[in-house]
């Protein structure tokens, strides 16, 4: 690559509909203004699929599936108007338009093919994941064709990259997993990068600008994948470390990542940098923002992330990168619901500490990753799981743990207080603890490490310690007792004049 480019990453709120689109639009020729006025980065675009429209193309897998032909025909000319009724918007001229339904209908044409085989297939008894993959596909193929409508018609040269750009290692069958969900397509470093020089590279020498599907890949094998659910920000980051760009902006329906959730919080802030390991953790913890999987191709290489909201897109949003200096303790607090409480304690005394290792060994084999290990010695080791993984934990150490006794606290939830410095700070870990118990909110149990502290609580206390963990470590309540002291001030004033 000859020109330094930045990958502009669009979710499906962004794209929601025909006027959101055309605000897409919008950003991205100005993206090029900004390019061609200062020597800035080129700009390689990566969009979702409308909002919903991922959720109906796998309606329509499931109802293949069983048969249902008049459901999936229902459901294909439902999502066929849906994407028809935002090209009227998203182009104004009249040929332009004529040449955008034209692709819409052709589109429609090869889902409803794939409708179609994916049907045969379930049918004679074939394995499904493949080729409902390439339904759900189809989102991403017909937004991309409407994104790049509305730059061009902005007079802004775009084209849409209708080839998988991501090529995957081939997935393994897994009837354990969701309906939908492509286990084991992971992307395949040099063959994504060989790929994306041929697809790329041409359109912006000629500062042509792509127009790519997220969330899709092609299996090394020659199939078409997904990457996962919400997996359209991982592509992003994969397609950006595949072309050595200088930034990934990833832009969504708020203004970046806050110190709390904003719904819960009323004096949340914006961050305005996180470090790539403070964002995976709250990631982990159960803020919404960033994929868990997005940072993995980028962090090693320090191209930064940065969160921009797509409806306020002058404000600068928050930028995800390497380690900078700064204070130490909490920056951000989050919430991860519905956990259970396993802990497993040795009936003998002189239990052999190694056990550990056989625990966790079998929490993994009933595919649950422990959220947070919170205390362990040769003799006791207490971990958090996902509540609906807790029965098929608790089972299997029933069953392979002799001489231990497992016990299963369930409805509970970690509040994470994320940052740096915990370890090195001793008031850090003191202050969220005193923050709980001024509430009176019961800590079950607790995990620290420098970059964060985890207490477990009742789920239904949840709220309000994250409340009150947000005000004593981050963002203190201005009191409202201020202006009461400043009216009474102003009566005696009024008082004296008399």
């Amino acid at each position: 690559m000859h020109r330094k480019v930045c990958v502009l990453k669009f979710g499906g709120t962004s794209v929601g509909s025909g006027e959101r689109i055309r605000q897409v639009a919008a950003i991205i020729a100005n993206a090029l203004k900004e390019y061609r006025a200062s020597d800035g980065f080129f700009p390689v675009i990566v969009v979702s699929a409308m909002s919903g429209v991922t959720d109906q193309l796998l309606r329509i897998a499931r109802h293949a599936c069983s048969g249902e032909r008049e459901a999936y025909e229902q459901e294909l000319d439902s999502l066929r108007l849906k994407h028809l009724n935002a090209a009227k918007i998203v182009v104004q001229n009249a040929d332009k338009h004529t040449a955008l339904v034209q692709d819409i209908e052709k589109g429609v044409a090869s889902l409803t093919k794939d409708v179609y085989a994916l049907h045969e297939a379930a049918e004679q008894g074939l394995e499904v994941s493949l080729p409902t993959a390439a339904v759900a596909s189809r989102g991403e193929r017909l937004s991309i064709l409407l994104v790049a409508a509305a730059v061009c018609d902005l007079a802004v040269d775009a084209q849409p990259v209708l080839q998988e750009i991501i090529i995957t290692t081939h997935p393994r069958s897994d009837p354990a997993q969701p309906f939908g969900v492509v286990v084991g397509a992971e992307p395949l470093h040099e063959e994504t990068r060989a790929n994306a020089a041929r697809l790329l590279s041409p359109l912006i020498e000629q500062e042509i600008v792509p127009i790519a599907a997220g969330f899709i890949g092609r299996t090394i094998t020659g199939y078409v994948t997904t990457l996962g659910r919400n997996g359209s920000d991982y592509s992003a980051t994969v397609i950006g470390a595949a072309i050595d760009c200088t930034e990934v902006s990833i832009y969504t329906d708020v203004d970046g990542v806050l110190t709390a959730d904003p719904r819960l919080v009323a004096n949340a802030r914006l961050l305005t940098h996180l470090s790539y390991a403070e964002a995976a953790r709250l990631s982990w913890f159960g803020a919404k923002v960033l994929h868990p999987r997005t940072l993995i191709p980028i962090a090693h290489r320090n191209i930064p992330v940065r969160v921009r909201n797509t409806f306020r897109p002058h404000i600068r949003g928050t930028v995800v990168g390497p380690v900078t200096t700064g204070q130490s303790g909490a920056c951000a607090i989050t919430i991860r619901h519905k956990l259970a409480l396993i802990t497993v304690e040795s009936t003998d005394m002189f239990g052999a500490p190694e056990n550990a290792g056989q625990v966790f060994a079998l929490a993994a084999g009933a595919g649950a990753a422990p959220v947070a290990i919170c205390s362990s010695s040769g003799h006791h080791l207490s971990f958090v799981v996902e509540e609906q993984a807790a029965d098929s934990v608790v089972s299997l150490l029933h069953h392979d743990m002799e001489n231990w006794k497992v016990s299963c606290r369930r409805g509970l939830a970690a509040c994470a207080c994320i940052g740096s410095g915990f370890t090195s700070d001793p008031m850090s870990p003191a202050r969220a603890v005193t923050a709980l118990a001024r509430e009176r909110i019961p800590i079950i149990t607790q995990g620290a490490s420098e970059q964060g502290i985890a207490l477990i609580v009742e789920d239904s206390d949840s709220e309000s310690a994250l409340r009150c963990l947000h005000r004593d470590l981050i963002a203190p309540v201005i009191p409202l007792v201020r202006h009461a002291h400043s009216h009474s001030a102003h009566e005696r004033r009024k008082e004296h004049v008399k």
